[in-house]
């Protein structure tokens, strides 16, 4: 496997929106891990067949996948850290998507898809919010909403 060696950066480094960042962790990073679900929304997830509890894990992650491929292209370095713990949150509530879908083991799957919801709801709430007046607000928000 290839590793790039570090590159000494020459002049100032660019400050990645801390304010962006500290209200990323607060109104979506805590809340994220605080989060339990309800019961109304585990008896929804009880009525749908394994089927489309599968299909729609693996959208999620096909969608995540292509949301990262299409931001790193698009994005400039502005939002950069922000957008990293946007992904990196969404990440965390999809990383078990795989091997319970390798296991076909759908109650699992039916616990970790209201996690998930509640996270892309919290982004985009966050985004509305905070993001809003930065030129790539369009882009971030179709992106995320397309989780």
């Amino acid at each position: 496997m290839f590793f790039r060696k570090e590159v000494p950066v020459q002049g100032k480094q660019v400050d990645f929106n801390q304010d962006l960042l500290k209200l990323f962790i607060e109104q979506v990073q805590k809340p994220y891990l605080k989060f339990t679900s309800d019961r109304k929304l585990t008896m929804y997830l009880q009525i749908k067949s394994n089927q489309e509890i599968l299909d729609e894990c693996k959208d999620h992650l096909d969608n995540f996948f292509q949301l990262q491929r299409e931001l790193y292209f698009q994005i400039n370095n502005t939002m950069g850290n922000v957008l990293f713990a946007c992904c990196a949150l969404i990440a965390d509530a999809l990383h078990n998507f795989t091997d319970h879908i390798l296991n076909l083991d759908f109650e699992s799957l039916r616990a970790e898809l209201p996690k998930f919801w509640f996270l892309k709801a919290m982004l985009l709430k966050y985004i509305d919010n905070n993001l809003e007046h930065h030129k790539e607000y369009h882009l971030v928000k179709n992106k995320f909403y397309k989780l």
